[in-house]
């Protein structure tokens, strides 16, 4: 009877190894389909005479609608006229669509009276889904 109880027990212990296995298997290959979702904004920002050039690459799996862009904290929609002279595409009439795995460049036209050389500024995206995103230039 000892041989028969050894090997019922062997199997239950296998089993039960099977079982948490799959369970931790499962579990990790959740976080990367959880983390795989998140919206990624690479941004790098140069300055042109006299514009800043702000290249923005999607890389996350969904698309990404930005709805706001910031220059030193400030809506660029109140900038325009003044310390801005036109953005290109326009963000300020409607939200801009970037789709995974894309690219998009905003041209920022500067008004080159109220922007010295030297000047440092801090850029920031911000898209529907509330997260924000950061970039910094030094104007020359």
């Amino acid at each position: 009877m000892s041989g028969i109880s050894k090997l019922v027990s062997t199997v239950i212990i296998l089993a039960i190894s099977i079982t948490l296995a799959i369970a931790v298997s499962h579990l990790i290959m959740s976080f990367s389909k959880h983390y795989t979702r998140v919206e990624v904004i690479a941004s790098s920002a140069h300055h042109g005479d006299p514009s800043i050039v702000l290249i923005v690459k999607n890389l996350g799996g969904r698309a990404i609608s930005i709805t706001d862009l910031c220059l030193n904290k400030i809506p660029i929609s109140s900038l325009i006229g003044d310390s801005v002279t036109s953005i290109n595409p326009d963000i300020t009439s409607s939200p801009i669509q970037v789709k995974p795995g894309e690219s998009l460049n905003i041209t920022i036209s500067l008004n080159p009276s109220r922007w010295g050389g030297g000047e440092i500024v801090e850029i920031s995206i911000g898209t529907s889904s509330g997260n924000r995103y950061y970039a910094m230039v030094s104007l020359t």
